[in-house]
């Protein structure tokens, strides 16, 4: 069985590596994993190929932050930042995030975009769910590039659009302790790249 599981990890390794050259960390990693594997040290062989998948995983997540807007007018932009998390920390999955500040207010806005976690197939369900959608205290619906999304507005001065992509992708515009919230996480919503994100996550 450990063997057999094993051959499926570095299957999988090499299926996320495609065109990468034989230089490259990631890759001498998964060779040394190979090596270890023919030698029959399994146990060191899944250890070497583990680090490579998780270092896939933190380059997919940093490529994310390419395709996020840039601030709207009247505001600053932070540095993105990218995590990638284990299937045993919040489902697992792949993000990352960039937070606006509104230049000489109070105003906070941010956008988040996650990728290979549960919880896209959650937001996949109650989008399909007509009788979600019928609900006015569940957001309101609305098409941002032509994709399926809701809008939450509350009375505090705060707005979030959530949006699925391509039934993969997750994207969450937030913006609030702004009076034009709604607007701003709409347009945060409808600048990103959306087929960079598509590229990245093929």
């Amino acid at each position: 069985m450990l063997k057999k599981n094993l051959a499926l990890l570095i299957c999988a390794t090499l299926f996320l590596l495609p065109g990468v050259a034989a230089a490259d960390e990631v890759a001498d990693m998964i060779q040394r994993g190979l090596k270890l594997y023919e030698e029959g040290k399994l146990s060191q062989s899944m250890e070497e190929l583990n680090f490579a998948l998780a270092q896939m995983r933190q380059k997919k997540a940093d490529a994310l932050t390419a395709a996020f807007p840039e601030a709207p007018s009247g505001w600053t932009a932070e540095k993105a930042k990218a995590e990638s998390a284990g299937a045993g920390l919040m489902g697992g999955g792949i993000s990352a995030s960039r937070k606006y500040k509104q230049d000489g207010g109070k105003g906070l806005a941010s956008v988040e975009v996650m990728t290979d976690s549960p919880l896209i197939q959650s937001l996949a369900m109650l989008l399909s769910n007509p009788m979600f959608l019928q609900g006015g205290s569940n957001g309101k619906l609305l098409r941002v590039n032509g994709q399926k999304a809701i809008l939450k507005e509350e009375p505090n001065n705060r707005a979030e659009v959530q949006m699925l992509v391509d039934n993969k992708i997750l994207i969450k515009t937030e913006a609030r302790r702004v009076e034009n919230a709604s607007q701003i996480a709409q347009e945060l919503a409808k600048k990103l790249d959306l087929d960079k994100l598509r590229d990245l996550t093929k």
